[in-house]
């Protein structure tokens, strides 16, 4: 089933969305397998879902995860991209290839019950507490995408969820928000050197995939998208890596080169100075009126298509 899906994707790779030619499936996982219509509660038309794979969970959550301490993790090497969490004192650590091939960790850390998403399209992380309408829940993967952005649904009530902005887009929970948790990306070397004590997510997943392959790599070099996004920006190319923060204020993004080059950016930020810090563990803080912002990491086309009138530092 996943080579099925990695061969659409590799089938639609294309400049932008206006080149975008829609696959046909024979099933319509919108209608079909979730029960939605015209007359369904919602903030996203039907028509502005793609569909990208044959079946709901085509892509398969993790939703029992084994971990390994550092010392034991011989399944990843050292400058691997791993999405990571400090919670509660716990450290954990989630390779990106891992997540390539489940995009969903149904985890529980320090006995809270949380998720770790992944959209490779995109580039983002994005953690969210697995509480849906009061009731603790797992999270699915949808076999559609927004904005070329993974659409999770919960299983308590089967709504679709867009991952940046973790709100409901389609269903009962529609215009719902769901608590976001921070999450970071770094190197695993430089990840593991400032917490020795981390946990890594296991390679044994339940699942016989080829965890050493990189099965986004030329897609990260190419400016092409797989799938239609609604707008595009060319004030930095489409997969420029940023740390988009979204604050009262309005929106802002910051490219990581620019952290990089500097360690820490300060500037005026509507009156209020902003200092921005890539800290040494890889993880990204604005730090603005006495209270700490903690960003997303994720491609500017999408952070741009979910939020069209941030401003951009570079």
């Amino acid at each position: 089933m996943r080579l099925v899906f990695w061969a659409a994707c590799a089938a639609f790779l294309v400049p932008g969305a206006d080149a975008f030619a829609q696959r046909n499936f024979d099933l319509d996982i919108l209608r079909e397998t979730f029960g939605f219509d015209d007359a369904t509660k919602k903030s996203v038309e039907l028509d502005q879902l793609t569909q990208g794979c044959q079946a709901r969970d085509c892509i398969p959550a993790i939703d029992h995860p084994e971990f390994v301490t550092a010392g034991e993790a011989d399944h990843i090497t050292d400058d691997a991209m791993v999405i990571t969490i400090a919670y509660r004192g716990e450290y954990r650590a989630y390779p990106a290839r891992i997540l390539d091939h489940h995009e969903i960790v149904n985890d529980t850390i320090a006995g809270d019950p949380l998720a770790i998403t992944w959209c490779p399209l995109c580039g983002s992380a994005v953690g969210i507490r697995r509480i849906v309408a009061g009731e603790v829940t797992t999270f699915g993967v949808s076999g559609v995408l927004y904005n070329s952005d993974l659409v999770l649904y919960d299983r308590v009530s089967e709504t679709l969820w867009d991952q940046i902005k973790a709100q409901g887009i389609v269903g009962q929970l529609t215009g719902e928000q769901l608590q976001l948790v921070p999450v970071s990306m770094s190197r695993w070397s430089v990840w593991r050197n400032k917490h020795p004590d981390t946990l890594v997510l296991s390679p044994n997943t339940g699942f016989d995939y080829d965890y050493t392959l990189d099965r986004y790599a030329s897609y990260r070099d190419s400016s092409s998208l797989m799938f239609p996004v609604a707008r595009t920006d060319d004030r930095v190319q489409a997969k420029t890596v940023v740390f988009g923060f979204a604050l009262d204020s309005g929106a802002i993004a910051y490219p990581e080169s620019l952290l990089q080059e500097t360690g820490a950016y300060r500037h005026d930020l509507d009156g209020e100075e902003a200092i921005i810090t890539l800290h040494d563990d890889g993880a990204v803080t604005m730090r603005r009126a006495g209270q700490t912002h903690h960003p997303v990491r994720l491609f500017w086309f999408a952070w741009y298509n979910f939020h069209p009138a941030t401003d951009l530092i570079h």
